[in-house]
């Protein structure tokens, strides 16, 4: 990659979880060569006044001065309420925008990308402005189905165990507290998981028995991706006592043993995929801190009906950390960014 000169970086909703990783990812990264800004997001405490970078802090600046300054790039990692409100004023005063998890879906009509599964920035994104990037779901599931579609997938069913960081840093200390106070015999807190989630797992609290919304994104998003219709994937999710990561089981028809697997492999040598062959690895902490999506327990459905596996990501360092980090070098290789705007 040839480094810019003098960009200036903002990350919106940086006191969050993903805002954490993605400074994290940032720090010492060739792509830092201007001022890197921090703004919060909608519900940051006054109390939260810097965020970490490296050994040192950056001060974060309240959401509404953004008006006040004009980076060259800016990764959103705001939630979808506050980014329907606030990336479009950005994309329109021409300023680049990489919406990390896809909180503008419905709002910003711009193109999907994973670099996991695409060879090079889609020609549309450099007219549009801006770029979404998959949920964390999004991506596990489409980092293995995008191959497997080429393969001749039809139809897919998966069922997906989050972590407690799904719900933000609040969701993990939350767990954390509920995981105290059951071994100290204490009430423990039930803000974010009102039934409790330590030593539990949780299904979709949905009315009417409905398809959430983080499974219906999750699932547009691998169908879009994958090329297929959005009603050929069905996802249900449960959320468990994990602090972070993503396991998904995937049942894809269509497709078989041989071609799967072939498929797969050649998928494994891209930049966001990689084979894991033992499966005592198929875990969250397996792959904790690693960038890439592992899979693994390829097999032949038991009725000839496709084939199954299993796929785990880290979706803070995968989703939030590398897969934006990945989009911002397609820019700066394609020469998207302007240089030295601020």
């Amino acid at each position: 990659m040839n480094s810019p000169t003098s960009l200036t970086l903002a990350v919106l909703g940086a006191t969050g979880a993903a805002g954490d990783q993605l400074l994290s990812s940032l720090h010492g990264s060739p792509l830092v060569t201007g001022p890197v800004l921090a703004f919060g997001g909608p519900r940051r405490s006054a109390r939260v006044d810097t965020a970490s970078w490296g050994p040192d802090s950056l001060p974060v600046h309240p959401i509404t001065a953004l008006g006040d300054h004009n980076p060259d790039l800016v990764f959103s990692c705001l939630p979808p309420e506050v980014a329907a409100r606030v990336l479009p004023g950005l994309v329109a005063r021409g300023i680049f925008v990489i919406d990390v998890g896809n909180a503008s879906a419905g709002t910003l009509d711009v193109p999907l990308v994973n670099p996991g599964t695409m060879a090079a920035l889609p020609e549309r994104a450099l007219i549009a402005g801006a770029v979404r990037t998959p949920s964390a779901l999004g991506w596990v599931l489409a980092s293995v189905l995008v191959p497997l579609a080429e393969a001749g997938a039809t139809t897919v069913t998966a069922t997906a165990i989050e972590g407690a960081i799904r719900r933000g840093k609040s969701g993990a200390e939350e767990l954390g507290q509920q995981l105290l106070a059951n071994f100290s015999g204490n009430e423990p807190p039930r803000r974010i998981f009102p039934d409790g989630l330590a030593f539990d797992v949780l299904v979709e609290d949905v009315p009417g028995d409905e398809w959430s919304s983080a499974e219906r994104l999750a699932a547009e998003e691998a169908a879009e991706l994958a090329a297929m219709p959005p009603d050929h994937i069905a996802l249900t999710t449960y959320t468990a006592a994990l602090f972070q990561g993503v396991v998904l089981n995937v049942h894809v028809r269509g497709v078989t043993l041989d071609a799967a697997e072939e498929a797969l492999n050649l998928a494994s040598a891209g930049t966001a995929l990689r084979a894991v062959l033992k499966s005592s690895r198929l875990h969250p902490r397996g792959v904790s801190g690693k960038p890439g999506v592992a899979w693994g327990r390829l097999r032949a459905d038991p009725g000839g009906d496709g084939v199954h596996l299993v796929a785990v990501g880290d979706n803070l360092a995968g989703a939030a950390g590398a897969v934006p980090m990945l989009v911002a070098d397609w820019l700066v290789s394609a020469g998207v960014l302007a240089r030295g705007s601020s």
